[in-house]
């Protein structure tokens, strides 16, 4: 979809998957390594090569997140290999870079000289904190980040302190949102002819995995019983039910299960349906009177006295003992059958052995080390158009380099010339150092603003998280989005916490209005014959829409995406679902927490002496959309080129195991499956979160990791342990792992007395990786979010201000945000029949009466 543009990648590990997204969406992608190779060649996993004659070990992030493009090797601290660097970037549209701000500065290949050389050129940077600002040179690791974006301190086992998906995921955000950052510039200079500068913060990546739990405090959710961390942590797996994980999983004959036994009006019925199951082919291990029950009226029997707590407990027996004899395929199938809420917890080889995502093509060959192995390979199902796919493996060191230097150097624009273009005026905050401080208000961003995406229309037929933050980002950057609901069946994310001043609204859920924010609303009853044309009359007015409809119902309405793409072949669309519009699971329902256990996520969470615990909140949902933005807005780039549109398939679990590559891999290569660590690291020692001094009656943790000898040096002289300075085996990462528990009693016992914020403080000062588990709180007056505006206050009629989150990526010259607070029910649905649609009064009227707009 995007073969014309050529992007230069100049990124470690903490940005590598950006390139491989461009790539698989058909960007020609050049590696830059240094003479010493990429940092991204020894991330973990490592494995031995087959061959015995090979002494490197080879990293699997590289071979998957690496794989698809070109390479080549410069010396980068030479100025002859700075030149030839800069040269290639005048021949390119794109250029990424992961690099810190001081050394791309000291080399002259900062944004703001490779944009005077050429102000067409989109230059892209991915950081822990933001390329500038207060915490600008922070050191961090995956782990560090993530306690600062706030997905780290509400996710917690009991006592014990909180904790990380066992394998890296805060620079794979960042990594997306730079590759939907990246298109969204390059869709913008289309309309003005200049490049810009696309600034990504891991920071504020990881903050979407929070499911707005970032913004409590500000809305004055502050202190609310859902944010409090009891021993016993009820459920945290997006599922809805307040379950405590002790009693949600449980173990099969080859596993682990996820299963709430729900109760009461609205859930009892899958509970019955269990039951039912159980009763078919149980063999006897259900008690006589407890398939009688009826879980709708089990709540009230309790309340009667007419059942106990022994009887519920005779009730969960059964089914502990049936699922015994069960696999876990066997409940994905009863699941499907009979429409369960349970759902088997996949590991890395369950997902190489799925039937379904074999049957989706999901699978690509890659030679890794010697030994072919099966590797995620498509990003989105798309049709109508070129599909996403992998094409090449990760270059060796150099592989390329006389190709691509042969090829794109005669293409270089000469730099004296772009200097000379009155496009270089383009501002950047990374080109300039500069950047709104304090917290954003509306009206700071202006409305004269030129728009990246201006002109763009979008109807929003999605619902809950993972569509409607598709639609959001689009409408941050100036597409005009329509969000349609129902006025009787209420948006799930409309019931959901942070609440406005912790009061339960169906107008007061802050996490719709993160979601939300920027669209116009309508209410319509899509079940009607009348709504269905009303919804017909928005696809033609749209160029895309985005859905997220159980597969097979909109043909029920003949809203289908094969339907509408007939009458309109211009027009994209997008479905979201949780294991997508085909294969055996395409008729799988729930949430976030589905695809979580499907794609091995929730087997990678947890302590290695407990059940898992499952990432918080509903995963894939904020994993989905990742992936969806930049397949999505490649089809526009392709649509402005052609005039042809094309229909997008994201599956959730398909995104979730994409962001397992690099473990995917190695069940393939040699059979290893990821495990839960707590909040250990495979290659980082110490590496872990520790509890600081009690804050405003809340436990306060810290995040702390060692990359390398020098961290270890500088952290014993900051917790003023010179004995553990002196044991020279702790100068080595293969001394300090053997030692690991040690070493985190030594930095548990130092944090202890002192608060989050001191600890950070003295550990960042002497340039080891740390930072404080950040609350709603911390969210709210972090100074590196107010620098980069990141909380956004805007006017709400209903609430007098919200607060909502920024851009999940910040462009310098056609900078994006909110316009307005989210709508309640049916608030524009004037503005968007009668100005949008052009119809007359009376019609509105009637549809008005006769309750369509409903």
């Amino acid at each position: 979809m995007i073969e014309h543009l050529k992007v230069l990648d100049l990124t470690d590990e903490r940005g590598l998957l950006c390139g491989r997204l461009l790539a698989d969406l058909g960007a020609d992608v050049v590696q830059v390594e240094p003479l010493g190779g990429s940092a991204a060649r020894q991330a973990t996993p490592l494995v031995r090569p087959a061959d015995p004659g090979e002494a490197n070990e080879v990293s699997l992030a590289w071979e998957t997140f690496g794989a698809n493009r070109r390479g080549v090797a410069l010396d980068l601290d030479t100025a002859p290999g700075q030149e030839r660097f800069r040269a290639l970037a005048r021949a390119a549209d794109v250029v990424v870079t992961s690099m810190p701000p001081d050394w791309l500065t000291a080399r002259g290949l900062e944004p703001a000289t490779l944009r005077a050389q050429d102000p067409t050129l989109v230059c892209v940077t991915v950081t822990g904190f933001g390329w500038d600002g207060p915490k600008s040179s922070y050191a961090d690791t995956d782990l560090v980040v993530w306690a600062a974006g706030g997905p780290l301190e509400p996710h917690r086992d009991g006592d014990r302190p909180p904790l990380r998906i066992s394998v890296p995921q805060a620079y794979l955000h960042a990594g997306a949102d730079a590759a939907a950052g990246a298109l969204t510039a390059v869709l913008a200079r289309a309309r003005t002819g200049a490049g810009q500068v696309v600034d990504v913060s891991a920071q504020v990546s990881a903050a979407a995995a929070t499911l707005a739990r970032v913004l409590a405090t500000a809305v004055g959710d502050a202190n609310p019983e859902w944010q409090k961390q009891p021993v016993g942590r009820t459920d945290q797996s997006g599922s809805g039910a307040a379950t405590p994980n002790s009693l949600k999983k449980w173990h099969c004959a080859d596993g682990i299960v996820e299963l709430h036994l729900s109760m009461g009006p609205a859930a009892g019925a899958f509970t019955n349906r269990l039951f039912a199951w159980i009763g078919d082919e149980g063999e006897g291990v259900l008690p006589a009177d407890v398939a009688t029950w009826d879980w709708r009226t089990v709540p009230d029997r309790f309340t009667a006295g007419e059942l106990t707590t022994d009887d519920l407990e005779r009730a969960r027996a059964a089914v502990r003992a049936f699922l015994l004899t069960r696999t876990k395929e066997e409940v994905v199938a009863a699941s499907l059958e009979r429409r369960l809420l349970a759902m088997a917890i996949y590991d890395s080889a369950d997902v190489l052995a799925s039937r379904h995502l074999a049957e989706r093509g999901f699978w690509a060959e890659l030679e890794v080390a010697g030994v072919g192995v099966r590797v995620p390979g498509v990003l989105a199902q798309v049709t109508g158009g070129p599909a996403p796919s992998l094409r090449r493996p990760a270059p060796r060191f150099g592989e390329h380099t006389d190709e691509v230097l042969a090829e794109w150097l005669p293409l270089a624009r000469p730099a004296e010339d772009a200097a000379e273009d009155p496009r270089a005026a383009a501002t950047s905050t990374a080109a300039t150092g500069t950047a709104a401080t304090g917290t954003a208000v509306a009206g700071d961003l202006g409305h004269d603003r030129q728009d990246a995406l201006a002109g763009l229309k979008v109807l929003d037929l999605s619902w809950v998280v993972a569509g409607p933050l598709i639609g959001r980002q689009l409408a941050d950057f100036g597409a005009e989005v329509v969000r349609v609901e129902s006025g009787t069946r209420v948006e799930t994310a409309r019931l959901m916490q942070p609440f406005h001043r912790g009061e339960q609204h169906r107008e007061g859920s802050a996490l719709f209005g993160n979601c939300n924010a920027g669209k116009w609303g309508v209410t319509l009853d899509l079940k009607s014959p009348e709504g269905q044309r009303v919804a017909r009359d928005l696809v033609a007015w749209a160029d895309v829409v985005v859905e997220s409809f159980s597969p097979g119902q909109l043909a029920k309405w003949g809203l289908d995406p094969a339907t509408l793409r007939a009458e309109r072949p211009d027009l994209v669309v997008l479905s979201t679902s949780i294991a997508g519009q085909s294969g055996p699971w395409s008729r799988l329902a729930g949430y976030g927490n589905v695809g979580s256990s499907l794609s091995g996520f929730q087997h990678l969470v947890g302590w290695p002496d407990r059940l898992p615990l499952g990432p918080f909140g509903p995963y894939t949902d904020y994993v989905g959309p990742r992936l969806a933005l930049p397949a999505l807005l490649a089809a526009l780039e392709r649509r402005r080129l052609t005039g042809e549109g094309c229909y997008v398939d994201l599956s959730q679990v398909e995104a979730g195991v994409f962001f397992l590559s690099p473990q995917v891999a190695h069940a393939a290569y040699d059979g290893t499956v990821a495990g839960r660590r707590g909040n250990a690291d495979v290659a980082m020692a110490p590496h872990g979160v520790h509890a600081c001094r009690p804050e405003d009656g809340r436990d306060r943790f810290v995040a702390v990791a060692v990359r390398d000898e020098q961290d270890w040096c500088a952290l014993a002289a900051v917790i003023e342990r010179p004995d553990l300075a002196a044991r020279p085996e702790l100068l080595t990462t293969a001394g300090r792992l053997a030692a690991n528990e040690e070493l985190e009693g030594a930095v548990s016992a130092w944090t202890a007395d002192r608060s989050a914020g001191e600890v950070e403080h003295l550990l960042q000062a002497a340039g080891v990786p740390a930072h404080g588990a950040s609350s709603s709180a911390d969210f709210l007056t972090d100074p590196q979010l107010t620098y980069r505006g990141h909380l956004v206050q805007l006017p709400s009629e209903r609430h007098g201000t919200t607060y909502v989150e920024g851009p999940r990526w910040q462009l310098s010259a056609t900078p994006g945000g909110p316009r307005r607070a989210a709508p309640w029910l049916g608030q524009h649905n004037d503005h968007v029949l009668r100005t949008l649609l052009g119809y007359d009064a009376e019609r509105v009227a009637a549809l008005t009466q006769e309750g369509v707009l409903a």
